[in-house]
């Protein structure tokens, strides 16, 4: 009986180690997380998102660049690598009354340049657009959205 349970053990850890292997990105945006002041509960993944100019102009890419501070044109038709996480602290934490938050961390070539967050609900019933990475609306970034949404359409429509 002792015998199974050391050997149970062992592969429990062995389970448990190989769960917390992380990609490059994925660490980099874990610790880009922690350093702004989030607790990281849960790795969802990684993956990644080309956005050629007519995808400027399809939901939900348009909502999800309207809370972004950079302007999209130096990565158009170029790779950007995403990684998703729960996370704990955030602004939108208590929206839904859930204490927790999703993200979704943007990297080119290591470097963190967005992201965006969504809160979470337990009936899963959340609808809208989502919010920056630090949990700001596009009226926060941009001012008023409706100017922004007719700037944004003329020069990505051309």
């Amino acid at each position: 009986m002792r015998r199974y349970f050391v050997l149970f053990l062992v592969i429990l850890f062995v389970m448990v180690g190989c769960n917390e292997q992380r990609s490059e990105n994925a660490t980099i945006a874990k610790y880009y997380l922690i350093d702004h002041g989030y607790e990281v509960i849960t790795h969802k993944g990684d993956s990644w998102q080309e956005f050629s100019r007519s995808d400027l102009l399809t939901l939900p890419n348009e909502q999800v660049w309207a809370v972004q501070d950079i302007e999209p044109n130096e990565f158009l038709n170029n790779r950007i690598d995403t990684v998703s996480f729960t996370i704990k602290n955030h602004p939108l934490d208590q929206q839904f009354n859930q204490g927790k938050t999703t993200v979704t961390v943007w990297l080119v070539n290591g470097e963190v340049i967005g992201g965006w967050s969504f809160p979470i609900s337990k009936k899963n019933d959340v609808v809208g657009a989502p919010y920056s990475l630090d949990g700001r609306t596009a009226e926060e970034i941009h001012g008023d959205y409706e100017m922004w949404l007719v700037d944004w359409q003329e020069r990505y429509g051309k």
